[in-house]
């Protein structure tokens, strides 16, 4: 009787126990967190494209900054095509600088483009002359030297007046301006500056006008001179001699 009384007891607990609620299993809960949507990549990614697309629309130039831009270039190419060609002695091959119409963006841009890989150019040979220049003021050859001597000068312009003379020494390729003074006193307000260069092809330019030329050739060379004041307004004459040193 004691058997059948323990069954009677042990049934009951069984049937309790079958009737818990179960713990879900790991696979189950990565089952549903997968199935739940994941909106923060997409939010990410559109908002990675507004910046890029406000980033675009702000690096567009409009018309009036494309033509400042065009114009700033224009004027540094002009610049540097003079200093070039005035130190060569010789024109070089450059492009057209103008364009038929200021109000077409694609031709502003296109030009702009333009500008700015020839101006570099620009940039590099001048930085290959003051090579040169430097090369030669180092290791000169006959005729890379001129010894430039000015004297008996006379500026006619607004206020005229008899300059000091004037020595110096120039290297081919090399160009520099000087200036006239009346007289040799500190804070002289009585002066002219003087641009001279001695170009590559051995000439002397004065103020962009052409004196003359003077090959290796010879040791000496002396001739009266007139040239353009610095405003080419007015005119500078005097005597230049020049020693080529051997």
């Amino acid at each position: 009787m004691r058997i059948i009384r323990t069954g009677f007891v042990l049934i009951p607990l069984l049937l309790a126990a079958c009737s818990l609620p179960t713990k879900p299993t790991s696979s189950d809960s990565t089952a549903n967190e997968v199935g739940i949507p994941n909106n923060t990549e997409a939010e990410q990614t559109s908002e990675t494209q507004s910046i890029q697309e406000d980033k675009t629309a702000k690096t567009e130039l409009s018309n009036q900054e494309l033509l400042a831009q065009y114009q700033s270039l224009k004027t540094l190419a002009e610049q540097n095509i003079q200093e070039l060609e005035s130190r060569l002695g010789r024109t070089i091959n450059k492009p057209s600088l103008s364009i038929p119409s200021t109000n077409d963006i694609a031709l502003l841009k296109s030009k702009v483009s333009e500008l700015q890989s020839f101006t570099s150019e620009l940039t590099t040979q001048i930085v290959a002359l003051d090579k040169r220049v430097m090369e030669r003021r180092d290791q000169p050859k006959k005729g890379d030297q001129l010894q430039v001597h000015l004297s008996a000068l006379e500026v006619d312009n607004q206020a005229s007046f008899k300059a000091q003379p004037l020595v110096g020494n120039w290297i081919r390729g090399e160009s520099r301006v000087v200036r006239l003074n009346e007289n040799f006193l500190m804070g002289n307000a009585t002066s002219e500056p003087l641009n001279l260069t001695y170009t590559e092809t051995y000439q002397i330019i004065m103020n962009e006008k052409l004196i003359g030329t003077f090959g290796p050739n010879r040791d000496k060379y002396e001739l009266e001179f007139d040239a353009p004041t610095s405003d080419q307004k007015g005119q500078i004459i005097g005597t230049l001699k020049i020693r080529v040193p051997d």
